[in-house]
């Protein structure tokens, strides 16, 4: 017989049923899988997510919130591990944690993990941590469509001929290509002011710009970290040339630069 249960266990055991894996659970209590499951019964924790070694898709969207189901249904159509298992009368979607990882680290780009809870999927491979701030610092930029009040700002600042796409960009919290691609649709002729873009890359900057989109950081955050020496535009163009990400600013390549 296994030794008496402590408070302080029963507490973590109620805390992460069905947030994290049972093999998880009892790697961290020091029991078995076996002792984890007949003593999350006694405390009527009821039916755990990840009992099974697959997850179903709605499982997931159940973790991960519904306004996912659309975003689940893009994953699937970039090759999202997902298998069909059939039950007595019904086909199910499932896949599993370690295949959704690997196709994760591969097709980061057009996942959002701003308000992925850390632990949601139980434990989390290094590069998540990486990928979180940059989805976070990414959702300050406004992505809805623009208002009358946002096209008179703009229309404002390109006509006092003293702002940069940077600045415009900080004072709207939209994209450098949002702002130009808003230009185009109002058919405006001015123009922001050019930032100085046309001195040679560095090295160290082509080091930062590297390792920067390698953790998931977009165009307009890297051009901060840059110190602002270079546009978001610039930024993005450099990436364009080096073929890390298309026109749409999805990345073409996973870029290999592991620590």
């Amino acid at each position: 017989m296994g030794a008496n249960w402590t408070e302080e266990e029963c507490n973590f055991l109620e805390d992460k049923w069905g947030t994290i894996s049972i093999p998880t659970i009892a790697k961290s209590l020091g029991r078995t899988e076996i002792a984890v499951k007949i003593k999350a019964h006694k405390l009527g924790l009821g039916r755990h997510l990840y009992s099974c070694e697959e997850i179903t898709i709605s499982q997931l969207v159940k973790v991960l919130g519904a306004h996912y189901t659309w975003a689940v249904d893009k994953w699937i159509s970039y090759g999202f591990p997902v298998k069909y298992k059939k039950s007595v009368s019904k086909k199910y979607k499932v896949f599993k944690l370690e295949d959704f990882w690997k196709w994760a680290e591969q097709h980061r780009d057009i996942l959002d993990f701003s308000k992925f809870e850390k632990g949601m999927l139980g434990i989390e491979p290094g590069w998540v941590k990486d990928k979180r701030e940059a989805d976070i610092a990414a959702a300050k930029y406004i992505k809805t469509p623009w208002t009358e009040e946002e096209d008179n700002m703009l229309m404002n600042m390109l006509n006092s001929y003293k702002y940069s796409y940077q600045d415009i960009s900080d004072r709207l919290k939209r994209t450098g290509g949002a702002i130009k691609r808003r230009m185009v649709d109002l058919r405006l002729k001015q123009r922001p002011l050019k930032a100085d873009n046309h001195n040679p890359w560095t090295n160290e900057e082509i080091k930062i710009l590297l390792n920067l989109r390698h953790k998931g950081f977009g165009p307009e955050v890297i051009a901060k970290k840059l110190g602002g020496k270079r546009s978001s535009l610039a930024v993005r163009g450099k990436l364009e040339r080096m073929g890390l990400i298309g026109g749409n600013g999805e990345s073409r390549t996973v870029i290999s630069t592991r620590h």
